[in-house]
C-alpha cells in the first residue's frame, strides 16, 4: 500500500498546517472528549460519505479505531501504546458537503495530529499472514447472477434483511426474499459465538479482508479466481475475544421469538473447517511484508475543543 501524501486543499476555513507546511484538509467542527470510566459512550462511530448521516461524524470510538479508519489500516497493521486500544472517546465532527472517504480520512489525520499531538510513521515489517487458497475439492460456490440497478461498491441504502429460524436451528434470510447485499448476524451463548455470512456478489479479495478482520492477521487472496459470488458461510469461537462486526444485526431485526442462543443448537465449526468443509477454501499459514503504522507519540487527554 503506497503511502499517501497530503492533498493540498482549501475548505472555506477548515485546514491545518502540516508539519511540512502543505495545507491539510480538517473538519469544519469538532469535539473530542475521553468517555467517563464506566460509561460506554453514545454508541460506535457512524456517519461519513455513504452512511445515513454524511455530514457528520458521531459515537464514541477508541484511539486504534480512529487511527484504522484515518489511515485505511488493520487493528494488526498499528503498533504503539496499549492503552489505544482501550481508552474511548466520544467524537461529534461535522463533514463539508461533498467530502468523499479519502476526504474525511485526511480530515480525521488532521484531528488526531491536533487534538492529540499524534506523530507517526510508516514502516514495512514482516509478519504471519495467511494465504487463502482453492482446496483439493473446490471450490464450492459458483458466480453470482447479473444485479442490474446494483452497481458494485454502491452504498447500502435499504432497511436490514428479516432473520428466521432455519430446518438447521440457526438464522436464515426469511423465505421468498430476494436480499441483494452481503448480509451477517453474530448471536452470544454460554457456549461461544455464532457468525453466519450471507455473501452476495462478494470478490475474493473482499472476502479475504472479512477474514483479515475475524484472524485479527492479514489474509492475502491466492485463489486466481476473478469473479463475484454469492454463497452462505457459518462458524463460531469459544468465546468472545475476537472482533465482532459492528454490522451484526440487533435481536429486533430477527423475525422469529425462538431464535435459539448457541447452547440450543449444535454450533458449526471454527472458521478454518467451516472455510474449507463448506466453501472449498483454505488458509495456509505464510510470512508476508505489510505496511506498518508505528506511533511515536501520542497524547491520551484531547486538547480543548
Amino acid at each position: 500500500m503506497p503511502s499517501r501524501g497530503f492533498a493540498l486543499v482549501v475548505l472555506s476555513a477548515c485546514a491545518v498546517l502540516a508539519q511540512n507546511g502543505q495545507v491539510r484538509p480538517s473538519f469544519e467542527v469538532a469535539s473530542v472528549k475521553p468517555v467517563k470510566p464506566g460509561s460506554t459512550g453514545s454508541g460506535p462511530l457512524r456517519g461519513g460519505p455513504g452512511a445515513s448521516s454524511p455530514g457528520q461524524l458521531s459515537g464514541a470510538a477508541t484511539l486504534k479505531t480512529l487511527l484504522m479508519r484515518a489511515y485505511d489500516l488493520k487493528n494488526y497493521q498499528i503498533a504503539g501504546p496499549a492503552w489505544m486500544d482501550s481508552e474511548r472517546y466520544e467524537i461529534t465532527a461535522k463533514i463539508p458537503a461533498g467530502a468523499d472517504k479519502a476526504l474525511v480520512s485526511l480530515m480525521l489525520q488532521s484531528l488526531l495530529a491536533e487534538r492529540f499531538r499524534l506523530q507517526a510513521r510508516r514502516e514495512t515489517r514482516e509478519l504471519p499472514v495467511y494465504a487463502m487458497l482453492v482446496a483439493r475439492d473446490g471450490p464450492k460456490f459458483k458466480e453470482s447472477p447479473a444485479a442490474p440497478g446494483m452497481p458494485d461498491g454502491a452504498p447500502a441504502s435499504f432497511a436490514a434483511p428479516r432473520l428466521v429460524n432455519g430446518p438447521d436451528g440457526l438464522p436464515d434470510l426469511q423465505p421468498g426474499s430476494d436480499w441483494p447485499r452481503t448480509a451477517e448476524v453474530v448471536l452470544a451463548g454460554s457456549d461461544g459465538i455464532l457468525y453466519k455470512l450471507w455473501a452476495r456478489r462478494e470478490t475474493m479479495p473482499e472476502i479475504a479482508d472479512r477474514l483479515s478482520a475475524q484472524l485479527d492477521r492479514a489474509v492475502l487472496d491466492q485463489t486466481e479466481l476473478k469473479g463475484r459470488y454469492d454463497f452462505t458461510l457459518a462458524w463460531s469461537v469459544e468465546s468472545a475475544g475476537g472482533m465482532i462486526p459492528s454490522t451484526a444485526f440487533p435481536p429486533d431485526q430477527i423475525e422469529s421469538r425462538n431464535t435459539p442462543v448457541m447452547s440450543e443448537v449444535s454450533p458449526p465449526p471454527d472458521l478454518f473447517t467451516a472455510l474449507k468443509a463448506q466453501l472449498g477454501l483454505r488458509l495456509s499459514p505464510r510470512r508476508g511484508r505489510l505496511e506498518m503504522l508505528i506511533v511515536d507519540r501520542v497524547e491520551k487527554t484531547p486538547t480543548g475543543n
